[in-house]
């Protein structure tokens, strides 16, 4: 069975032991000759004339299928159901489908041998094992094989050359991402290399976390290529921009785009990353990354969903009616994805994703905050006035094809990624927005963590929140002081509890700020997932 738009088959062919060294190559070569072979544009050329609909009923289709042979092929998936005393064959439709239940971590891929969650009990189906980062608790272990290899390769030529036109522009690929164990730098590279081994006009370099070494290929390299894709999780992408203002490299002199990914940012971020390397067209020069250790690239931004989504953050009424019941505060990355490639659902404000994987996953529940909602719906929330509308503010964003009738969907983040504060929350994404005040942003490197602490003397909470400062700022008194004011006054305007808070208890809701030199604590990761929430400290 193909998956739509690309032609990659729902799982491997099943191990025979004896075979299993001729059918791994037999398979893989398939996989990268069909890619080879493939002209990206029939691709796109669905994406754009195919209707909404139908990218919904191949999604349900696929993740039908995908529970199938996953009941019948993956040992651990078949206890599991047996534990759950549901019979496979009893479940025929997607509203069958939607009572299966969910797996994550703790009640499944924790309790099974990596053997034993994978196709046919054979852990050499996958060729390469990442690490997650560890952000959200204990790091795991994450096999992957030729088809996601193959899938991530088909995903990132789809938006580097309908998006980033790679096709046409001589470009230089900056791999920013962490090597090694994790899966970003790596997984970027291999998807990179091929898509340029397919002919289009790129060059690849991997400095990695390396900053001296992505300004001196950026120094050595830009002036043979017409644009730059940089690569990388945002706060490391700051600090590259932040060095380069200091060595004084121009920008200016070569088109500059960005692939994020690794965590959410503003829209404020977003133009001040903008103004650094002098761009406007942020709709068409920023693609930011849903991606996971999990299952590689599962959804990534198009010029659509950035309209939409800086519609939303300049309007209360459309965030509303796009996210029902969040925080104005928060606005959550948006992306489009391919049902056909990782099937979305949303169950109580979480998402859960049905995928291949190297590990098969079915109603995998990652807990992200979130939600899914359908073209039609994206179209008729934002209250863009339709197809006309859309096609007029896509083309005031330079982005003159067609958009992609593809489904939405909408992260928050970690669900327990969160401090509570006399009873309310407040989230990462709260103090990233106060350390991104214009007073503030060149001070700092963006990375914090924070928790909820308790005033030595009394029963009394507080807020403190650790901030790491930019390269040669010193902490001072009158610094520390100015980030509490600013994080003060940015809660009361995002956090609508916490204004309220501040109007009942006035001083003791102002959090405490300790202030770091770049690089002296272990608590601020360079290149992977911070972890926004420090699980009490000693104050």
């Amino acid at each position: 069975m193909d998956t739509l738009p690309f032609p990659l088959p729902i799982a491997p062919p099943r191990a025979h032991d004896q075979k299993h060294r001729e059918d791994t190559r037999a398979f893989s070569h398939k996989l990268f000759a069909d890619f080879y072979r493939f002209p990206i544009q029939r691709a796109r050329a669905l994406l754009e004339t195919k209707p909404a609909d139908f990218w919904i009923r191949k999604g349900e289709e696929r993740a039908l299928a995908l529970f199938h042979a996953a009941a019948e092929r993956v040992p651990a998936y078949k206890v599991f159901l047996k534990t759950h005393k549901l019979s496979s064959r009893s479940i025929r439709t997607v509203a069958d489908f939607r009572h299966v239940p969910w797996v994550d971590k703790d009640n499944y891929l924790r309790k099974y041998s990596l053997s034993e969650l994978s196709w046919d009990g054979q852990l050499h189906h996958s060729q390469i094992t990442s690490v997650s980062s560890g952000s959200s608790g204990a790091p795991f272990y994450w096999p992957r094989g030729s088809l996601l290899e193959v899938e991530t390769a088909y995903v990132q030529e789809m938006y580097l050359v309908s998006i980033f036109e790679v096709d046409r522009l001589p470009t230089l690929y900056v791999d920013a991402f962490a090597m090694g164990m994790y899966i970003a730098g790596p997984v970027i590279l291999n998807s990179a290399l091929r898509v340029a081994q397919k002919g289009h006009p790129m060059t690849v370099v991997t400095p990695g976390l390396e900053i001296e070494d992505v300004l001196r290929v950026i120094s050595g390299l830009a002036k043979y290529h017409r644009q730059i894709v940089l690569a990388g999780y945002p706060p490391f992408i700051k600090d590259i921009l932040d060095a380069a203002e200091e060595r004084g490299l121009d920008w200016k002199r070569v088109h500059v785009r960005f692939l994020l990914a690794g965590e959410g940012f503003s829209e404020s971020w977003r133009e001040y990353v903008a103004e650094l390397v002098g761009q406007k067209k942020l709709a068409v020069d920023f693609i930011n990354i849903y991606g996971t250790a999990d299952a590689s690239i599962v959804g990534h931004e198009t010029p659509t969903s950035i309209v939409i989504r800086r519609l939303a953050g300049s309007s209360p009424m459309t965030f509303s009616s796009l996210f029902p019941g969040e925080q104005a505060g928060r606005l959550p990355t948006l992306v489009q994805y391919y049902p056909t490639l990782k099937y979305f659902e949303s169950l109580d404000g979480e998402l859960l994703f049905s995928a291949t994987a190297g590990i098969p996953l079915v109603r995998y529940n990652i807990h992200d905050r979130g939600g899914v909602f359908s073209w039609d719906d994206a179209l008729t929330r934002a209250d863009v006035g339709g197809n006309t509308k859309l096609a007029q503010l896509l083309a005031v964003a330079r982005y003159t094809r067609k958009p992609w009738r593809l489904p939405f969907v909408y992260v928050f983040g970690k669900s327990d990624f969160t401090v509570t504060l006399y009873g309310l929350n407040v989230y990462p994404e709260n103090v990233k927005t106060a350390l991104e005040d214009p007073s503030v942003r060149r001070l700092v490197t963006g990375r914090f963590t924070m928790s909820t602490e308790y005033r030595r003397q009394s029963p009394d909470q507080y807020l403190l929140v650790n901030v790491e400062l930019a390269e040669r700022v010193r902490p001072t008194s009158f610094l520390k002081r100015h980030i509490s004011s600013v994080l003060v006054k940015t809660l009361r305007r995002v956090n609508a509890e916490y204004g309220k808070l501040y109007t009942s208890i006035g001083g003791r809701a102002r959090p405490s700020v300790r202030l770091f030199k770049k690089g002296s604590s272990r608590q601020f990761v360079r290149g992977i997932k911070q972890g926004w929430v420090q699980r009490r400290s000693s104050s």
